[in-house]
């Protein structure tokens, strides 16, 4: 019977003028590339998300990626005659979640389509999909323009699937990229194929992904360089994280990417052949497929050779693509709507009451706490960064654990400088915490007790190197079991109460014989260390660390270092 038909989808709660404005704004012009001079790249990504929890979207089993083969799957999943599909009511949340995150336009009414081909991991011969009414269409991110590599750089090295990738010095420009639609979908299962099986070389299917689900997030050609893929993967990482809808990570396959590259002369820019890239497990894979494929086409082009519409693969080893198949010769998909599953209505109620779980999002936490307290865009880049991917005691990352760590310790105390709090959290706790395989998400002390512990050092109870030995060793001993009753708290009290709280009459003449004490020190160590001093004049700066150290140990651990690196260099006019 054939399906009525439906009246264009109306859009639920348009997102305010702003996001309108950007997510429709033509995308930036390319920058200079000397890479490939008098080309135009054009570049957009198909992104395919494994949801949180790894729901499937038709059965109420779960897709338990490490289980036992077919040990998790439904009659639906195995496509058994006379099955039919229920859906899941998380995936959608966590799809609505993304989309809101995304800033796209959630559609009323959406609805379901089969897409047919066969693969042993296909069972029903078709995949359910949203192709031509998607839930959500729109929407965009913002993404850090990042530097071009030069001509000639040589390319990092990493192992499969690695999103880091080599540093980059980024500032605080920013390109938009433009989504096509955000859609649910279901996986397949997966195929293992064997060459030593008694019967001779066939296939092994594993059932236990089998109808997992998914997001498809396709973007607009709106990237002109490799780096500019990366840097909206990375982002867009940030964003699923950070919303709860996936962790994301590439090398456990909660994220696969297929990228389409184009290659036109910059006096025709867009007029070039779009060939696609498919499976791509790691962000600097990306980056290296992209720029393969351009430097492919451009070779081809130079020798007034077309390019040919293609899908292509691409080999880890040799950072390059290779051909698959010819987009002419591929199969007819033949898209129909699913005859058993009806279109599906998202209540504007919902939708009202999801926008308010989306919460902040990375970089609007990022350009908060910059404008509110002055800082670095590095430092704070950090401290939004702390604890995203993390997995909890229930599998559930904590997000924005930094920032909440960071404003609860400024705002619990008068006298405690943004700056200083800063410092002590990402370069002190941060490192004893790494040290002792913490996060701050596990860590022994709470926010309050690192304050504390700032705030002995600021009143000038004890030295920052004594205040870091206490912390060292607490977290130490807590991961031991031996962190006592009471806890922190109680172990800077007992340490405080072994030293004399300064008295406003005896506090100057302490402060002079600390000077004096200090005075003889360098001048000591200046006068033993003739060749360390020598370097240190003629413009080594990094040697004063030696010097440091060495007032540290004869100081046993009392000086403080800040000012002895800052006295050494005065008195060595550096």
């Amino acid at each position: 019977m054939p399906r009525p038909r439906l009246r264009t989808l109306a859009l639920v709660a348009p997102s305010p003028a702003s996001h309108r404005t950007a997510s429709t704004a033509a995308p930036l012009q390319p920058r200079h590339d000397t890479r490939w001079q008098g080309w135009q790249p054009t570049i957009g990504l198909e992104l395919h998300v494994q949801l949180k929890g790894n729901p499937k979207l038709f059965s109420h089993e779960t897709a338990t990626y490490d289980a036992t083969p077919n040990t998790h799957v439904a009659p639906f999943d195995a496509a058994l005659p006379g099955t039919l599909p229920t859906l899941h009511p998380t995936p959608l949340r966590l799809a609505l979640l993304a989309s809101l995150a995304l800033k796209s336009q959630i559609n009323s009414l959406s609805r379901f389509d089969r897409k047919h081909y066969f693969y042993p991991d296909l069972t029903p011969g078709w995949q359910i999909t949203q192709r031509y009414s998607p839930l959500a269409t729109g929407g965009y991110v913002r993404v850090r323009t990042p530097p071009l590599r030069s001509k000639g750089a040589k390319k990092g090295k990493g192992k499969a699937g690695d999103e880091g990738g080599a540093k980059q010095e980024e500032g605080d420009e920013f390109f938009t990229v433009r989504l096509e639609q955000v859609q649910l979908e279901q996986d397949t299962a997966k195929s293992f194929h064997d060459p030593s099986l008694p019967s001779g070389p066939g296939t092994l299917v594993d059932l236990n992904r089998a109808g997992a689900a998914l997001i498809e997030i396709v973007t607009k050609p709106d990237m002109r360089s490799p780096e500019e893929a990366a840097a909206f993967v990375k982002a867009l990482q940030s964003i699923l994280r950070s919303s709860g809808v996936s962790g994301a990570n590439m090398d456990k396959g909660e994220l696969r990417c297929d990228v389409n590259v184009s290659v036109s002369p910059l006096s025709s820019p867009g007029s070039g052949t779009r060939c696609e890239v498919k499976n791509l497990n790691g962000v600097r894979f990306i980056s290296a497929a992209i720029e393969s494929e351009i430097q492919r086409q451009i070779a081809l082009l130079q020798k007034g050779e077309e390019v040919e519409s293609s899908t292509l693969g691409f080999s880890a080893l040799t950072l390059s693509t290779f051909h698959l198949r010819s987009k002419e010769s591929s199969p007819d998909y033949r898209y129909m709507p699913d005859p058993e599953l009806s279109p599906l209505a998202v209540p504007a109620e919902l939708v009202s009451k999801l926008r308010g779980e989306v919460g902040e999002l990375p970089l609007e936490r990022e350009e908060r706490v910059r404008e509110t307290y002055g800082l670095g865009r590095r430092e704070v880049g950090v401290l939004v960064a702390l604890g995203e991917g993390e997995e909890g005691a229930e599998g559930e990352g904590d997000q924005g654990v930094g920032v909440r760590w960071f404003e609860e310790i400024v705002k619990g105390g008068e006298a405690r400088e943004p700056e200083v709090v800063m410092n002590w959290l990402i370069h002190t706790l941060l490192g004893v915490l790494t040290r002792n395989s913490c996060t701050l998400s596990t860590s022994p002390l709470s926010p309050s007790d690192l304050g504390a512990l700032i705030d002995a050092v600021t009143s000038k109870r004890m030295n920052g190197t004594e205040a870091k030995a206490v912390l060292g060793e607490y977290v130490a001993a807590s991961r031991e079991g031996r962190g006592g009753k009471g806890g922190f708290a109680e172990v800077l009290r007992r340490e405080l109460a072994a030293r004399p709280a300064p008295s406003p009459s005896s506090s100057a003449p302490d402060a002079a014989a600390q000077d004096n004490d200090l005075t003889a020190l360098i001048d000591s160590i200046i006068s033993s260390h003739p060749l360390e001093v020598s370097k240190i004049r003629a413009g080594q700066t990094k040697v004063i660390q030696r010097l440091v150290g060495e007032a540290m140990k004869r100081s046993k651990g009392r000086a403080d270092a800040r000012r002895v690196a800052e006295e050494i260099g005065r008195r060595l006019g550096v």
